[in-house]
C-alpha cells in the first residue's frame, strides 16, 4: 500500500486558505467554517438529544495538494483540495462539551517526525476542467471560491437506527484505492471511537471506501473484492467476506493464487480481520 506522505505536500500558501472565506451550505444541516478553528459544524440526533459536533483544529491547518497539476494525481486522490493539521471531533450539549476524539491519531503520516496530521478535503476538484483551467495564474483564487466540501456524512452504518456515524478517509494508495474510517456513537458505544473489528473492538478498522459503503448498504454476510488478479501487478487476490456483529465488522480475508487472464485460482491462506504485513489496511496494531 502506498503511503500518503504528507511531508512532501506541506507548501506554502497556508495564508490563502486561511483568509478565504468559504461558501456555507444550509446551517440547519452543516455550516464549513462558522469560525476559522471550527472546520465543520453540525446537528445530530443521539439517543433522541440533538447534539452539535464540530470538526475542529487545533491547529492552524496548512495546505495539502493545493490546486496544482500534482494535486490531480493518485497519491492526492479523495484529499484535494485539502489542508492537514491536528483536528479533534466535539460533541456538545446545550453549547458545554460532553465528549470528543482526536482524529489525527488516525493517520500515518505528518509534516514532522512523530507527528500524526490529519487531513480533508477542502475544495472539489473538477476533474473535467481543471486541467486546463489551472494553466490560469489565478487558478487557486478560483478554486477557493468553490463551496466548502462536507466531512461529515451521517449514516446509519451499524443498522441500529442511529445516523450518527460518518466515513473518514485517511490514506490514499494505488490508484483507486482509498481507505478510511467510520467514526461516530451507536447504540453499543454511545462514546466517540472507531469503528473496529469484532475480535478486537477497540482497535480502529481500516477498509476501502467501497466495502465500508457496502456495509453501511447492507448488514452482510456478504463476499467483496478487496483487491483483484493483477491490479497494480499483484499476483494473488483478496476477497472479504464481511457482516456487522455487535462489536463490530466480522469477516474473513482470503487470498487467492492468480491464473491467466487475471482470474482468481487456488485458495492460498484465510484468516479474520487483522493485518498480515504492516502496510494492510486493516486493524492496525
Amino acid at each position: 500500500m502506498i503511503k500518503f506522505g504528507l511531508a512532501t505536500s506541506f507548501v506554502a500558501g497556508a495564508t490563502l486558505l486561511l483568509a478565504t472565506a468559504a461558501s456555507q451550505p444550509d446551517p440547519s444541516k452543516s455550516v464549513e467554517y462558522p469560525t476559522p478553528t471550527i472546520r465543520e459544524e453540525q446537528k445530530v440526533v443521539v439517543g433522541g438529544v440533538v447534539e452539535v459536533w464540530q470538526l475542529k483544529w487545533t491547529t492552524p491547518p496548512k495546505p495539502v495538494c493545493e490546486p496544482s497539476a500534482d494535486s490531480l494525481t493518485c497519491p492526492c486522490n479523495g484529499f484535494a483540495y485539502g489542508e492537514g493539521g491536528n483536528l479533534t471531533l466535539f460533541r456538545l450539549r446545550d453549547g458545554k462539551v460532553v465528549d470528543h476524539l482526536d482524529l489525527s491519531q488516525f493517520f500515518d503520516d505528518g509534516p514532522a517526525d512523530n507527528e500524526k496530521t490529519a487531513v480533508v478535503r477542502r475544495w472539489e476538484p473538477d476533474y473535467d476542467k481543471d486541467f486546463d483551467a489551472m494553466k490560469r495564474q489565478d487558478f487557486p483564487a478560483l478554486v477557493t471560491k468553490r463551496r466548502v466540501a462536507q466531512v461529515m456524512q451521517f449514516a446509519d452504518y451499524e443498522h441500529n437506527g442511529w445516523q450518527s456515524e460518518f466515513y473518514l478517509q485517511t490514506e490514499s494508495g494505488p490508484c483507486g484505492h482509498r481507505s478510511g474510517i467510520v467514526i461516530g456513537v451507536s447504540k453499543g458505544n454511545q462514546r466517540l471511537h472507531a469503528v473496529g473489528a469484532a475480535s478486537k473492538p477497540t482497535k480502529a478498522l481500516y477498509l476501502h471506501e467501497d466495502e465500508w459503503d457496502a456495509l453501511r448498504r447492507k448488514p452482510g454476510p456478504f463476499e467483496i473484492l478487496d483487491w483483484a488478479c493483477g491490479d497494480h501487478a499483484a499476483e494473488t487476490e483478496i476477497r472479504l467476506w464481511l457482516r456487522w456483529k455487535p462489536k463490530g465488522v466480522d469477516g474473513t480475508r482470503r487470498e487467492y493464487g492468480c491464473l491467466g487472464g487475471f482470474r482468481p485460482g487456488k485458495l492460498l491462506r484465510e484468516g479474520p480481520l487483522s493485518p498480515v504485513s504492516e502496510t494492510d489496511p486493516l486493524v492496525r496494531p
